[in-house]
């Protein structure tokens, strides 16, 4: 018996094409195997878009994890978005190559931001910014009741940035 995750991957390429309102054919056009086209939605789930969009940009310290933390929750406060990012990380010991984009985005992204808001990726810093993620999903995972988005990134940042 398939979880409710697997059995998302496990759709049939026609059953997706059915509900994207689009031929079979043309999905394999754009994707020539069916893997090709999870690791695609897989990509788009995970956060990567969102960190690489705030090192992007000219900042550092606390508003390059302002940037982070208001596009994250931004991003997963659509509920598609939710569940997909959620069957992502359940789908991760099925499929090698989301479990690679996940320790990118775990490992490499995170040294970066590190270094980028801190100065320096050492173990303390790595774990600070580990803290901050983990705050983060747990937001999504379960939205608490009278605690805003801003305040509550506001408070996760205060918690892990400390002045030099």
């Amino acid at each position: 018996m398939f979880s409710p995750s697997l059995a998302f991957f496990k759709a049939p390429v026609q059953l997706i094409a059915e509900k994207a309102g689009v031929s079979k054919g043309l999905i394999f056009w754009y994707f020539k195997r069916k893997d090709n086209l999870i690791l695609e939605i897989a990509l788009k789930a995970l956060p990567i878009d969102v960190i690489e969009s705030c090192l992007s940009k000219d900042i550092e310290g606390r508003e390059l994890l302002k940037c982070i933390g208001s596009s994250y929750i931004s991003k997963y406060s659509d509920e598609r978005m939710r569940r997909l990012l959620l069957h992502t990380l359940s789908a991760s010991s099925s499929y090698p190559l989301i479990s690679e984009m996940l320790n990118k985005s775990c490992g490499e992204m995170v040294r970066k931001i590190a270094l980028r808001v801190f100065g320096k990726d050492d173990k303390k810093n790595i774990i600070r910014m580990r803290a901050f993620f983990g705050s983060l999903l747990c937001y999504v995972l379960n939205r608490p009741q009278r605690i805003d988005e801003k305040e509550y990134v506001d408070e996760i940042i205060s918690l892990v940035y400390h002045e030099k």
